[in-house]
């Protein structure tokens, strides 16, 4: 008898085998799908190509066709011409020769522009044996038979009874051999009597003829390897193409406006694509043969016969070699588990109950449990970190920390907080009137109160705020709004806090001291509302008695008696110089005076203190730019915002706004040396396939985040625009000096594929690259 453990072993590998053999079919049977499918989509896509030539061609050739309708009509009631009808021959010496010969001057002025004229096309009058032609005109019908348009096997009278022996209207003759200005080659004509419409015998005949070879190049059929073309008329007759070619009699007598069939040439299969025209009710017919069309599918079928046959073979040899070996990746899992495990006293603790030699499937259960236990404590700190970030973020926007307001609203939407509104205001929340002595009693009694009134404040709140923890002793509350009318939201504030205030008190019998800043309309100006918030406090603190519980900054201006200079606001207006952040810094400059010569009413003595602040702050500045100091400074020109301050502070003033502008025509200078490097490295290698925006911000060592945003603030225009406008630019001289394939041009412009290149140049230029070249 055998073993239980090589019993089991012999069940597993016999499992394991089985299902690696089953797996084989996959592949065998998706070769088989593989080859059935190609030849669906070969054979769709080669019909649905031909169609869609067909469809441009017979588009093209109706415009043409409506074209010489209207030039027909045009001729038909042109006076001039009219006029011309009732001269006889001869013409020598005839008073008309001067008229005949101005018109003429007109008609090949129209017939060198007009769409119709683009092919063969001449007048011919019965009375006068006059000639009208883009290239002569002549008073001998015979001469310009024989000389410049000729039926073969066709005389003279023939054609001429052919014109004139009955009146024609819109009529069209098969294609038939001719000698069109002494080239031999095959012609469709259209001709129309004129006038028209009228009842008597027509008096001359207009005359279109289209070569047949320029149809065929429409159609994109040059006549070799097979492929067929031809247009039959309403009645199913021939009009143009090759005799000794059938035409299915069911595409004859179709009434369908575009197909397909199958039909035998010479014995050989070919795919017959017809389309039919709404405007005449004419069938263009194109075929190609099926061997033509299939052979790329045969390739791939002996490709997928290969491949199933080669993975049978060699999925059978590694099915036999991984089901013997089936045991070895369990027990390699196993044992890099328990080494890192090893010495972890939980996971010990978690697999006791589990004999010496545990299961390695037990074994794994409670390897991959540790692992999601870990995977969940890393989320939680993770999620840890985001509200360090949420607090970080808070505490910049509270004092003024951030250089400008994109700086600002990338970080707000990093942190995922929505703080949008027409108007922002900060409320600073002191649990104790004065600080109390720092000691363990202290503090946990302020941590208990703080939580109790952060309760008390997001019930009041209701979503429309942000509560913050600033100090162990101070509440921050940020309140936005989205009414227009501040005098409106004054009243909601007011009443918010004075309810706030009566809940802490009825609640806690405790009486929180709440300083309200003045309203601002943007986010990134709520740092004011921050310091007057903790001024009002503060000073309300200080002066001790009895208080309100809501002390209005606004209400304490009058208060104020020194000069207004924080170090929050030094700090910030430092920063805004080294950011080169002009127009910030004019904004914090403004404030500065309004809240120095507006709010307050500064004495000689104190106003020079706020001046030797100042120059303080420069000389600070100065010390930390060092070497970044520019030589010489920027000239900031003529600032309205400063017009009427104080002439020294006035130049204070400047000598800030000319350092910051310094600093912002440097970052510019550098900016446009990178931009003009970035632009020189593409154009050098726009042609290159593997150049692109990653490509470039490695060769930059820049984010391709960062160089898209870059080039479309440099540019105006998107990199990838830039970059398909300048390989796109280069194709168009490529495709008119004609000497080059499409596909040639698709990979010398840097596109891997001709598909690719024939989207992106019609998505530019509106036309495909064959239609431009045409044009």
């Amino acid at each position: 008898m055998r073993l239980p453990g090589k019993a089991h072993k012999s069940n597993i590998y016999k499992r394991f085998l089985v299902s690696f053999l089953l797996m084989l079919i996959i592949p065998i049977m998706l070769s088989s799908f593989t080859y059935y499918e190609a030849v669906n989509i070969v054979e769709t896509q080669s019909r649905e190509a031909k169609l869609s030539v067909l469809e441009q061609t017979r588009d093209l050739l109706d415009k043409q066709w409506k074209d010489m309708d209207e030039a027909s009509i045009q001729l038909s009631f042109d006076s001039r011409l009219n006029g011309l009808f009732n001269v006889k021959a001869p013409l020598d010496n005839s008073p008309v020769l001067f008229d005949i010969w101005n018109y003429y001057k007109d008609f090949r002025s129209m017939a060198l522009t007009g769409g119709a004229f683009t092919n063969t096309v001449f007048v011919v009058l019965k009375n006068s044996d006059l000639v009208f032609s883009k290239a002569q005109t002549t008073d001998s019908t015979r001469e310009f038979y024989s000389d410049v348009f000729h039926y073969d096997g066709v005389s003279y009278e023939e054609w001429h009874a052919l014109l004139f022996d009955k009146s024609h209207f819109r009529e069209v003759l098969p294609s038939r051999q001719a000698r069109v200005n002494g080239v031999d080659t095959s012609v469709i004509i259209y001709m129309t009597s004129l006038p028209l419409g009228a009842t008597q015998e027509s008096q001359a005949v207009v005359v279109f003829a289209i070569e047949d070879n320029d149809i065929r190049k429409l159609a994109g059929i040059d006549g070799e390897n097979g492929h067929t073309f031809a247009i039959l008329d309403d009645k199913g007759e021939l009009l143009m193409g090759d005799t000794n070619v059938p035409i299915p009699a069911a595409i004859r007598s179709s009434t369908e406006r575009h197909g397909y069939m199958h039909a035998k040439i010479g014995g050989e299969d070919h795919l017959f694509v017809y389309t039919r025209s709404g405007n005449n009710n004419w069938v263009y017919v194109a075929s190609v043969p099926i061997e033509q069309v299939m052979g790329n599918v045969y390739y791939i079928r002996t490709i997928a016969l290969s491949v199933a046959a080669g993975t049978l073979v060699v999925g059978t040899i590694i099915s036999l070699w991984m089901a013997n070996r089936h045991s070895k990746p369990w027990k390699e899992i196993v044992s890099v588990l328990r080494a890192f495990w090893g010495q972890d006293q939980g996971v010990k603790h978690e697999l006791v109950g589990l004999p010496d030699k545990p299961n390695e499937v037990d074994f794994l259960q409670k390897s991959i449990t540790r692992l999601i236990d870990n995977n969940l404590t890393l989320e939680q700190s993770l999620q840890r970190q985001a509200d360090t970030l949420k607090t970080v973020f808070i505490e910049r926007l509270f004092r003024g920390e951030f250089e400008d307001r994109s700086q600002m609203q990338a970080m707000l939407a990093h942190v995922g907080l929505e703080l949008r509104g027409s108007g922002f205001a900060i409320a600073v929340l002191h649990i104790y009137k004065i600080n109390v002595a720092f000691n363990p009693e202290s503090l946990e009694e302020q941590s208990i109160l703080r939580a109790l009134m952060e309760e008390v404040v997001q019930e009041q709140l209701q979503g429309d705020g942000h509560l913050h923890t600033m100090h162990e002793n101070e509440l921050v509350i940020l309140i936005r709004s989205d009414l227009a009318d501040k005098t409106v939201f004054v009243t909601v504030l007011e009443a918010l806090f004075t309810r706030i205030s009566q809940q802490i008190r009825e609640r806690y019998v405790i009486a929180p001291m709440i300083g309200v800043g003045e309203i601002y309309d943007d986010l990134f100006d709520v740092h004011y509302s921050y310091q007057e918030a903790k001024q009002a406090v503060t000073d309300t603190q200080t002066a001790g008695g009895e208080e309100p519980a809501v002390v209005w900054y606004a209400q304490m201006k009058n208060r104020h008696t020194g000069y207004y200079y924080p170090t929050e606001l030094e700090i910030r207006l430092m920063n805004v110089v080294k950011a080169g952040n002009a127009a910030e810094l004019e904004h914090l400059l403004q404030h500065l005076h309004h809240e120095n010569f507006a709010v307050r009413s500064l004495s000689p003595v104190t106003n020079q203190h706020l001046l030797g602040d100042l120059q303080a702050t420069e000389r600070k500045l100065k010390d930390e730019l060092g070497g970044q100091l520019p030589s010489e400074a920027a000239d900031p020109g003529p600032v309205p915002a400063f017009v009427g301050y104080d002439k020294d502070l006035q130049d204070m003033f400047f000598q800030f706004l000319q350092l910051c502008r310094s600093i912002e025509k440097n970052k510019k200078s550098r900016n446009s040396r990178l931009m003009d490097e970035i632009v020189a490295h593409i154009d050098e290698h726009f042609q290159d396939a593997n150049l692109s925006l990653y490509a470039i911000a490695s060769h930059f060592n820049l984010s391709e985040s960062y160089l898209s945003q870059f080039f479309k603030e440099q540019s105006g225009e998107k990199f990838s625009s830039y970059l398909e406008n300048r390989r796109i630019s280069l194709a168009c001289k490529l495709i008119v000096q004609d000497t080059q394939s499409i596909d040639s041009i698709a990979v010398q412009t840097g596109y891997n594929s001709t598909h690719s290149f024939r989207r992106a140049f019609k998505r530019t230029m509106g036309v495909s690259p064959s239609s431009y070249k045409q044009l």
